[in-house]
């Protein structure tokens, strides 16, 4: 299901995506790669502030197609389901690849 997403450049515009073509990003991961949260991950709005939703060490996530516009935003599915997106020079900091995408059967 296509998402709004706020463009970096202006809070006030949003931007409809609907084209996600980019299924290897500039570090390697690949669309399918199925990663694991390195360390605890604390949710924090757009002022620092902790909403109460912390992600555990060791939870696993799946890397999804990203958007041509952002290549620099890796697309995941979070254990909910929900989409979350991350950017690649920090990536491998804080995830680790469980099942890459060519061992998927």
């Amino acid at each position: 299901m296509p998402i709004a997403r706020e463009k970096p450049v202006a809070h006030d515009e949003w931007k409809f995506i609907a084209d996600y073509p980019v299924t290897t990003y500039a570090n390697g991961i690949q669309a399918g790669d199925r990663v694991r949260l390195r360390k605890q991950l604390v949710i924090r709005d757009h002022q620092g502030k902790a909403t109460g939703i912390v992600h555990e060490a060791g939870e696993e996530w799946t890397v999804l197609s990203g958007t041509a516009d952002e290549p620099d935003l890796i697309w995941l599915r979070q254990p909910d389901g929900d989409r979350h997106t991350w950017d690649v020079p920090s990536f491998l900091e804080w995830f680790e690849v469980v099942t890459p995408t060519s061992r998927i059967s």
